[in-house]
């Protein structure tokens, strides 16, 4: 069994190095401690911005992408005779999806926003796509057009807009909504491992949240048989971008690409949940396959749901019974229990070993089936406003193939705890109802299937964040 020991490396019984001098380290716990203060009091300090405000009184955000390829109608005009109406609201909900960003102003759709047809009709809340860019008063009137419905929640200002002249027009956009319309959120949609571009185009435009597309092979881990340490760097790294500017991080999961596993899905979604993502906006709602997409469409036609459906519909199920507790958390750091902290291209891993001290040090030790010389499992800690800790732990093991056996894949984890730990409660991904679960020689055991996590938090009589 391997195991790993929160501030220590290795496996139990190695030696901690003695490489450093009392003095180095103390002068470096010091200049740690001061960041994190500096941190917590900015992000303190930033707890009434646009996004919080925004997100006050609304659900954890489970939604997806609309592009037309059922050729509707625009919004605006008559709906002919043999036209029955696109998306299928009914199904739409069986998909555990409360929002659509329609965004067929883009080039994968045809314009002005047939899904919105239904959409409104059933108060289903929505974001638009308010492209193209120019003129700018083209821009102000699609957002008058919905301004003054209760369900149209925000803008996409763009996707990926890497040209500077561009940049300048989406931070005007942004400027006018704050100004006119205070209550909307402001997004661009960017690619999770593009770090450059995306910290670049937000510097340039300050919108209110990102929308990071993570697909998660497609991205950039094309040709890898598993998902590689520097795409969860860039995850970590989208994460605290977020956390320490006040911005809704969201994850469009891939959907609509070449058809995944269940495990691989669930990696996408839980991994994102341990990093801090405060909702999904799926990349797509349909596809032309059976095999991708919540739905398929052939010949302009809706067909009904696709071969991946039930699975995300269960996925998403699990989602929203932990997402008003995760609404209500503050996303500290992602730790690795099968890496030592180490540096890639696209920013830092950390191992559960580092010793960071920005954790309570309840949780000492995780555990876990040996594969791949170690257990590949992920915690994501937080904390609630009554600086309560809780953590997020996911099974890393995933297939990319479809018809793997998951219970391969499952992975039992044994959670040790300090000795004044007596108990953990768990919310219950399927009931979303509160389990407690006592200790015995000091540890908590409990299996995950691949790619899936678990919400926890040390039992001490009060209850989780959000959940009622």
């Amino acid at each position: 069994m391997w195991r790993l020991e929160a501030g220590r490396g290795g496996k139990v019984g190695d030696s901690v190095p003695d490489g450093e001098t009392a003095m180095s380290r103390a002068i470096f716990r010091l200049s740690l401690l001061t960041v994190v203060s500096l941190v917590w009091t900015s992000t303190v300090a930033r707890a009434d911005n646009r996004y919080q405000r925004w997100q006050s009184g609304k659900p954890f955000i489970i939604g997806a992408m609309y592009y037309d390829l059922a050729y509707g109608p625009v919004w605006w005009k008559p709906v002919p005779k043999d036209f029955r109406g696109d998306p299928v609201i009914d199904v739409v909900k069986q998909a555990g999806l409360n929002l659509l960003d329609e965004v067929s102003m883009s080039s994968g759709g045809h314009t002005w926003y047939p899904g919105l047809r239904t959409v409104r009709r059933q108060k289903l809340p929505f974001l638009i796509l308010a492209g193209p860019w120019e003129p700018f008063e083209h821009f102000q009137t699609r957002v008058k057009w919905f301004a003054e419905d209760p369900n149209f929640f925000g803008v996409q200002l763009a996707d990926e807009p890497q040209k500077p002249a561009n940049q300048k027009v989406h931070r005007r956009q942004q400027l006018w909504i704050e100004k006119t319309h205070p209550r909307l959120l402001t997004l661009i949609c960017e690619s999770l491992t593009n770090t450059p571009a995306w910290e670049a185009e937000w510097a340039a435009i300050k919108c209110d949240a990102i929308i990071f597309q993570w697909y998660p092979y497609d991205t950039s881990d094309g040709r890898s048989p598993t998902i590689t340490r520097p795409v969860f760097a860039c995850l970590e790294r989208a994460a605290r971008h977020c956390e320490s500017h006040g911005l809704g991080f969201f994850v469009a999961r891939g959907i609509r690409s070449r058809p995944k596993s269940e495990s691989t899905l669930r990696l996408n979604t839980f991994a994102a949940l341990a990093a801090g993502c405060r909702g999904f906006v799926d990349f797509t709602w349909g596809a032309s396959s059976p095999e991708s997409g919540y739905v398929w469409y052939k010949d302009k036609s809706y067909q009904g749901p696709s071969r991946r459906f039930q699975m995300l519909a269960k996925i998403n199920r699990e989602v929203a019974h932990l997402g008003p507790c995760l609404l209500k958390l503050r996303a500290v750091r992602t730790y690795h229990a099968d890496l030592h902290t180490h540096l890639t291209w696209a920013g830092r891993n950390y191992g559960f070993d580092e010793p960071d001290k920005i954790r309570t040090g309840q949780l000492v030790a995780v555990e876990g089936s040996p594969v791949e010389r170690a257990p590949r499992l992920m915690i994501g800690f937080f904390r609630d406003a009554a600086n309560q800790e809780y953590f997020l732990v996911v099974n890393k093991r995933e297939s990319r193939a479809v018809e793997v056996d998951h219970d391969r894949l499952i992975q039992q984890v044994t959670l040790r705890f300090r000795g004044d730990v007596t108990a953990v409660e768990r919310i219950n991904r399927e009931t979303g109802k509160i389990e407690r679960l006592p200790l015995k020689d000091g540890a908590v055991r409990f299996s995950l299937p691949g790619g899936t996590g678990d919400l926890l938090k040390v039992s001490n009589g009060r209850p989780f964040a959000g959940i009622k």
